[in-house]
């Protein structure tokens, strides 16, 4: 009998480890996508920013980084940090169906189209 419940409580422990490492490996693989990252980003143009800061940070943090390295696009010296999230973010909102995909694609195609470099 004692060997019985042992097993009923080990084969639980195990559907439970297995049920929430499944969960955390889901949130790892989305945490790039836009559908994560957008809520920071509207935040963070908010004249009220009271959202999740990490994800505002990170919006920041991504654009401003893709703004210095990207040969795409050409932002311009006046663009402000702000001008730059409320133009990936109008871009981003206007491709709903597109929300799944990686944010930092999203926002070099939004530079892109924004701010075409001259040739």
């Amino acid at each position: 009998m004692f060997r019985s419940r042992l097993s009923i409580s080990g084969l639980f422990l195990i559907g439970a480890l297995v049920l929430s490492g499944g969960s955390t490996y889901a949130e790892i693989n989305h945490s790039d996508s836009a559908n994560y990252v957008m809520p920071g980003c509207r935040n963070y143009v908010s004249d009220n920013p009271n959202g999740d800061l990490f994800k505002t940070g990170l919006c920041w943090g991504l654009i401003s980084s893709l703004t210095l390295i990207t040969d795409n696009s050409c932002v311009p010296t006046s663009a402000t940090q702000r001008q730059a999230v409320a133009v990936v973010i109008q871009y981003i909102d206007a491709r709903p169906a597109r929300m799944h995909e990686d944010f930092r694609h999203l926002a070099l195609e939004a530079m892109k189209a924004a701010w075409p470099c001259k040739k």
